[in-house]
């Protein structure tokens, strides 16, 4: 029997399985047998935000289990990790810190890194990656490229925060009550040119596609429908020739009660209906003011046109433009009918040229609806395409030249990367790629005449389009072959997604590049185009009721609980707490209870393991209690059965439930006996002690030091295939005298 170590010291036996696994290279990306399935796991890319917070490492715990279980089982598995280093979280702690972003990232990275294999999580190390490295962004400024000429990328006057003081475009976060972060001076909203993502080609796969995914959580499902924003309804043709408005409602019984029509300022052909009256009002509001105001109708802007449109009843409808539309259908134009939309009766109030809206007193019925001939149905989407440029410079440099005579002019692919600066120090007044002339300066790669460099920088949004890919690939090959290597085609798509329910977002606008990249060519093999076959979204972890806070004073940190209880019992104690589709309600009441049966696990283990030699076997005794060790094996079998479908179905806080179940029913086995017969027999012995393995290995992907520590101390298991998960439960009901040892 192996050497045991019966006091549970978790910084000892932690740190012993974590070299035995490096000197391994368990977690390699494995070279498939022959028929054997590939499972890629792609868990959230953080920001390299200075430390792992406890919402990582429950995303992570989750992911990890769900890979080790996969593993157990003996499928070849990838758990990748890359690190979203670009962005404005990472500027703003360099600047704060007055050191470039680059030494910042490398620092955080490290750090985070360290937690991670602290916690044990068993990813292929050798294949991390950062955003913010030439050669990974490299690929993204091949991505904008393609897009480009794909006419998926486009660039459009929009509007942006602007602080005159600091000279600077803000993100939304850096203005406060109308102010900027920095200098607390009022910010304005100005047009200027800016790059967009064109999306709305795939809305409809998307939406159809979304009815279609397996092994999306209920959760993911529902982000990706309300990020679409999908109405069903009916469009109708109003007016004749020049004057002829395509309009959308949701209401196919109520149109004849329209009484306006309601225009997005998006909309392509507002510019025609608007009159040199309401113009200057147009402009402000497509200037964003509105973006400062409450969506409800009773305060969001409103523009009449002063022109009209022939009603679908007859009459004639007036025509108002407003960003309302946009949050509701988007970019179209819409039936205004206040007798069944409030918001419609908000507006009409506000409105002079609107009819009054017809008040329907409770238990009264609204005005019956004349027919209306020629309505057909459709469909609208609130979705639409994005903004992907900002002005601050810690960002993926975008591929783009502006030339006096030919405008703005893509890089050649051959000249890529555009090297960003990594000496940078951004102070939060102006962009300082601006004020770099070796940057900035550059000759048309059409004429050959002096031009500059676009210096507006990629939103790490744009980075993260494609950070599922990179895992995939081997390092070496990175550099030529990020998106054609045959190894692509073997990992994607990813079989299981696991992030936080913020990533909704991120996900939809990462299907849709999907979509395109299969219809342009390098995933043309994933023909639904979609990248994660499963996916799992998990709510954040809060604590006393209220988003964890440095401000708040009640964050947690993962390297004290570490300290103190050990890598399993926080793994144990976040899996435990709650469902991923619940918040986490972070309390010590969870981390006492994981460490509780951690060490009682131990110690009654290695007390078995130990008592097992000592234990004689008496026939009669034996089959006086036969029946005892067959319930045992029940109760083994359906533990078994149970855990191993809420592994499946990465529900571990059921899985980890059923564990701790199970180790009751062992120790009751044990109970039951000696309240029998006083004391057990060889053959209840051997019973109980292949139960603990049973149990021990269903431990592995939860609390994996642990569990492996005592499959080790239990001479039942080879080290080299601690991992394994039982595909059933052996439980020895009849006595057999055990093997000789080296037999």
């Amino acid at each position: 029997m192996s050497e045991r170590t019966p006091k549970f010291d978790p910084a000892v036996i932690e740190a012993e399985r974590q070299a035995a696994w490096a000197e391994r290279g368990d977690f390699e990306a494995p070279v498939p047998a022959p028929g054997q399935p590939r499972v890629y796991v792609k868990p959230s890319s953080p920001f390299t935000s200075g430390n792992l917070h406890m919402g990582h490492v429950r995303d992570y715990s989750i992911g990890d289990a769900y890979s080790r279980f996969r593993r157990g089982r003996g499928d070849a598995v990838l758990l990748g990790f890359g690190f979203d280093a670009f962005g404005l979280p990472a500027e703003l702690a360099a600047i704060e810190r007055q050191e470039p972003p680059a030494d910042w990232v490398a620092q955080c990275g490290e750090r985070m890194l360290g937690q991670m294999r602290r916690l044990g999580f068993s990813f292929d190390y050798d294949r991390v990656f950062y955003s913010s490295d030439e050669s990974q962004y490299r690929w993204s400024q091949w991505l904008f490229l393609t897009l480009l000429e794909a006419g998926l990328i486009y660039r459009e006057d929009a509007t942006v925060d602007w602080c005159d003081t600091c000279n600077t475009t803000l993100a939304s976060i850096q203005v406060e009550d109308g102010r900027c972060w920095r200098c607390h001076n009022e910010v304005r909203l100005i047009r200027r040119p800016t790059w967009f993502l064109r999306i709305t080609p795939y809305l409809e796969e998307n939406d159809r596609n979304t009815e279609q995914l397996q092994n999306w959580d209920e959760l993911a499902l529902a982000t990706q429908r309300y990020i679409l924003g999908r109405s069903e309804g009916v469009e109708l043709d109003l007016g004749a020739g020049e004057r002829e408005l395509t309009v959308f409602s949701p209401h196919r019984e109520a149109l004849g009660l329209a009484t306006f029509v309601l225009m997005s300022p998006r909309h392509p052909e507002v510019d025609a209906w608007i009159g040199d009256g309401a113009r200057a009002e147009l402009e402000q509001m497509r200037s964003g003011g509105w973006e400062r105001s409450a969506r409800d109708a009773r305060a969001v802007p409103v523009v009449d046109t002063g022109a009209s449109v022939a009603g679908p009843a007859g009459g004639e409808l007036p025509v108002f433009v407003s960003p309302l539309v946009d949050a509701r259908f988007g970019p179209t134009a819409a039936l205004g009918i206040p007798a069944v939309e409030e918001a419609d009766a908000e507006i009409a109030k506000r409105m002079e040229r609107a009819p009054d809206p017809v008040e329907v007193g409770e238990g009264e019925e609204r005005p019956a609806a004349p027919p209306v001939p020629g309505a057909r149905d459709a469909v609208q989407y609130r979705a639409n395409d994005f903004s992907i440029s900002r002005q601050r410079s810690w960002g993926t440099p975008i591929p783009v030249i502006h030339c006096p005579e030919h405008g703005p002019v893509p890089v050649p692919e051959a000249d890529l990367p555009v090297v960003l600066p990594r000496d940078i120090r951004p102070t939060g007044e102006g962009n300082p790629l601006d004020d770099r002339p070796d940057f900035v300066d550059v000759a048309c790669p059409l004429c050959g005449e002096p031009a500059k460099r676009e210096t507006d920088t990629l939103d790490c949004l744009f980075d993260a389009l494609w950070l599922w890919v990179p895992a995939a690939v081997p390092p070496a090959d990175r550099a030529e072959q990020m998106f054609t290597h045959p190894d692509l085609q073997e990992w994607l798509p990813s079989e299981r997604l696991v992030a936080g329910g913020d990533s909704g977002g991120f996900v939809f606008d990462q299907r849709i590049v999907t979509k395109a990249l299969r219809d342009i060519g390098p995933f043309a093999f994933m023909e639904e185009g979609e990248p994660f076959a499963g996916c799992l979204f998990h709510e954040m972890v809060i604590a006393d009721g209220r988003k964890m806070s440095k401000h708040l004073g009640n964050v947690v940190d993962p390297d004290e609980l570490v300290g103190q209880y050990g890598a399993d019992t926080v793994r144990f104690a976040v899996l435990y707490a709650a469902g991923p589709a619940k918040t986490l309600n972070w309390s010590d009441g969870a981390v006492r209870f994981a460490s509780r049966f951690l060490r009682n696990l131990w110690t009654y283990s290695q007390d078995r393991f130990v008592a097992l030699e000592e234990h004689q076997h008496d026939p009669e005794a034996a089959a006086d209690t036969e029946h005892m060790r067959d319930r045992l094996r029940k109760w083994c079998e359906n533990g078994l059965e149970k855990i191993t479908e809420d592994s499946a179905e990465l529900q571990m806080h059921k899985a980890l439930r059923n564990i701790t179940r199970l180790f009751e029913r062992i120790q009751d086995f044990e109970k039951r006996v000696v309240k029998r017969r006083g004391q057990l027999d060889r053959a209840d012995a051997e019973a109980q002690v292949a139960a603990l393995v049973v149990l021990a290995r269903t431990l592995v992907p939860f609390a994996p030091h642990t569990a492996e520590a005592l499959l080790l101390a239990s001479g039942r298991a080879d080290p080299e295939t601690l991992g394994a998960w039982p595909e059933r439960a052996e439980i020895p009901v009849a006595f057999a005298a055990p093997a000789p040892a080296g037999t």
